[in-house]
């Protein structure tokens, strides 16, 4: 008997010995056997191997994320369904490529496996690999064991997982069993995420004495930098553990930006204020300023070059191409430069494919259907933020005709879905970032990037403003008098308000709202209103045109962003609390501050968030407008305002920004309930609204109009 067991335990960890070894530790038997190419490139195009030929491949593709509603993408919580169910649209839609930023859990693999074996119509993959935030953001130097030790690790893991031979447990990015081997359907892999330029800047300074290398596949010119070699011998590794491990190949590339590109950019005229002082409250004389390329480099971000064109291959390779990150509204440089181009987007694109000689891949490109915008380029496709649905489409549509017209093998939609928890440069200070999961904020441009839309509710949303006042019940009201009714309530994204206009009057309406107890006024010197509490925000609707004003003590724009308005500190001299003047709400959406190499301050510009727009927004209506705010029907008025507009940090919490001047910027308070009024006489009664706190967002998913307009245009491309 003890024999027996012996041989039994004997048996166990020799299988978990192979385990481990086999999955974990990378243990494998090197062969001769022929290696395989599956995807090459020449100086013009990717070919991808189907059915023992090649085929060149346009791509079409689209950005897959980790993100789903209650979980960081970091959670990698989306399910195998999920994913499948998505690579059937995304494959519908007419797209042949997925992209993914890093190795997800073990899910998306499978997924990926089980619908290429069950459908005709093949996806293919560009997988990347990347760094975690912290390591990618805290300009080590680049070969430091945290930054280029830990590239190659991923790198690794990668190509085992692709390859079906991979655990990864305690994971910095997904986690799981990989037994399906999915390299057949891997269009290639791509390195990095968007560079730290200082990191760059760092390491080509203090690591000269690493320029230059030649490996088994790749080697580098006489031209590269020392980050530009890094980044060679990480490639070369990856392909040389591919071929030694697997005795296959894929093409490659790393991620690079226009902040980082290799095209030059001339000096340019730009109009600035002039400000050797601080300005005062009044326009600055605008004069015409020189900038240097030094210069400009400051001033715009652009202190590095990245080249892939100086990295070479060996006759043991050919598979290179370049990937650029790239929408035309940010950064626009050309639009900078002394020529001046009709379209500069596609001026840039051709300067790339033009200086390149691998095919060009667009890895990168968004249009967000946000209400909130945070670009001003004035480029003619359109800003990041602000669009319909519709808008979204066509602009997709139109930067992807772009990318061909220049030469480029193809573009990446980014991305998929919506992502709640994505913050944008000009909300990020004023939301709960903890809490940012189990909400949808409409005003952060960054979110709204997806073609596919989390809307609130399991199935449906509690409201549609469509003028429709059946979803409304007699549990809504709060306010009730012999000319209105007033009712609301909420969701995810949006706190709701119907109106009806018992009169039928075409009277201007008026709408108070206080949310802190902190501040606010009686009284607004907009139509010399009066109010039985303080307020702090007012709703105007007059036919369909319709405002949403702020009391300037609780304007956070003002509060926060004061050095970018007005060059001056807010907190010196703040307005009063009771003040009765109600200003217009605007977003930061260009923010030049002070330039290092001049005097000269640069005017910063806003966009007029609080303008309220009309139409309809029940996105099963003819005349759907994703961007409505209020819509009327005979004697009803539906309203809805998003969540961050009334100065929520997280309303899934009910917590709203305390007081700005006291807590020198925007701290939480939660509250219990706001108040609200109706009315178009100029003395307004406001009741009570009791808010509805969650633990978890309940969402469903919905495909945006920009699906369907993506999808009628793919089919005509080959």
């Amino acid at each position: 008997m003890k024999k027996f067991l012996v041989i039994i335990f004997l048996f166990i960890g020799l299988y978990f010995i192979f385990d481990a070894a086999y999955y974990r530790w990378g243990f494998y038997i090197p062969s001769n056997r022929e290696i395989e190419v599956i995807s090459y490139t020449d100086e013009n195009s990717i070919y991808m191997k189907e059915n023992n030929k090649f085929n060149k491949v346009t791509i079409k593709g689209v950005n897959v994320g980790s993100f789903f509603p209650n979980h960081y993408i970091t959670d990698y919580s989306v399910s195998y369904d999920t994913y499948y169910k998505w690579l059937e649209q995304i494959s519908e839609m007419g797209a042949n490529v997925v992209r993914i930023n890093t190795v997800y859990n073990d899910d998306f693999y499978n997924a990926f496996y089980d619908y290429n074996k069950e459908h005709k119509e093949k996806l293919y993959l560009l997988q990347g690999i990347q760094l975690d935030s912290y390591a990618l953001n805290a300009r080590f130097d680049a070969y430091s064991d945290k930054f280029y030790g830990e590239l190659v690790n991923q790198a690794e893991d990668a190509v085992d997982v692709v390859h079906g031979r991979k655990k990864l447990t305690m994971s910095k990015f997904g986690e799981g069993t990989y037994k399906k081997d999915i390299s057949k359907y891997v269009l290639g892999y791509i390195v990095g995420s968007e560079w730290v330029d200082d990191t760059i800047a760092y390491t080509d300074e203090m690591r000269k004495d690493k320029v230059g290398f030649k490996g088994d596949y790749l080697k580098t010119s006489e031209d590269a930098t020392a980050f530009e070699t890094m980044l060679a011998k990480v490639m070369d590794h990856m392909i040389g553990y591919e071929t030694r491990k697997y005795r296959s190949q894929h093409a490659i590339s790393f991620i690079n930006t226009p902040e980082t590109d290799p095209v030059t950019v001339q000096p340019i005229i730009l109009g600035s204020n002039v400000s050797t002082e601080q300005p005062e409250d009044k326009d600055n004389q605008i004069v015409e300023e020189t900038l240097t390329p030094d210069t400009l480099q400051y001033s715009y971000h652009k202190i590095v070059d990245l080249s892939i064109e100086h990295i070479l291959t060996t006759d043991n390779y050919k598979g290179l191409f370049a990937s650029y990150n790239v929408s035309p509204y940010y950064p626009d440089y050309l639009s900078y430069e002394k020529q001046k181009y009709e379209d500069t987007y596609y001026s840039y694109l051709k300067k790339l494919t033009d200086y390149h000689k691998m095919p060009v891949v667009i890895t990168e490109f968004a249009y967000s259907t946000s209400r909130g915008v945070s670009t001003h380029s004035g480029n003619i496709y359109g800003e990041f933020g602000g669009m319909t649905e519709e808008e979204q489409g066509n602009a997709l549509v139109k930067t992807y005709q772009t990318i061909l017209k220049s030469g480029s093998v193809g573009g990446i939609i980014s991305s998929w879905t919506d992502q709640w928890d994505k913050r944008s440069w000009n909300t990020i200070e004023k939301v709960t970032l903890t809490e940012a999961t189990r909400w949808g904020d409409v005003q952060t441009s960054n979110q709204g990037v997806g073609i596919l839309s989390f809307d609130p509710g399991e199935k449906k949303s509690v409201c549609y403003v469509d003028g429709d006042s059946k979803e409304w019940k007699k549990k809504n009201v709060i306010y009730d008098d012999d000319n209105y009714t007033l009712s609301m309530k909420q969701d995810e994204k949006y706190l709701y308000f119907m109106i009806k206009n018992k009169k039928k009057t075409n009277s201007k309406i008026y709408i108070p709202i206080d949310v802190t107890p902190n501040s606010g006024s009686k009284k607004s010197d907009i139509d010399n209103l009066t109010f039985n509490r303080p307020v702090d925000f007012l709703v105007t609707l007059d036919g369909n045109k319709g405002k949403i004003y702020v009391q300037e003590y609780y304007n956070v724009l003002e509060a926060v962003d004061g050095y970018e308005l007005k060059n001056r500190n807010s907190y010196v001299n703040p307005p009063s609390k009771d003040s009765s003047k109600f200003e217009d709400i605007n977003l930061l959406i260009s923010s030049y501050g002070t330039s290092k190499f001049s005097m000269y301050y640069k005017q910063s510009v806003t966009y007029p968030t609080g303008i309220l727009r009309y139409g309809n927004a029940n996105p099963d209506a003819e005349n759907y407008d994703s961007l409505a705010d209020f819509y009327s029907n005979d004697n009803i008025i539906e309203l809805r305002l998003p969540w961050q507009i009334l100065n929520f940090s997280s309303p899934a919490e009910s917590k709203i920004h305390d007081d700005y001047y006291k807590k020198y910027g925007v701290e939480d308070m939660e509250i219990d309930e706001i108040y609200v009024g109706v009315s178009s006489d100029k003395n307004i009664k406001l009741s009570k609204y009791e808010l509805e706190s969650w633990q978890d967002a309940e969402y469903h998913e919905r495909l945006k109009k920009s699906y369907y307009i993506i999808k009628d245009y793919w089919k005509e491309v080959s």
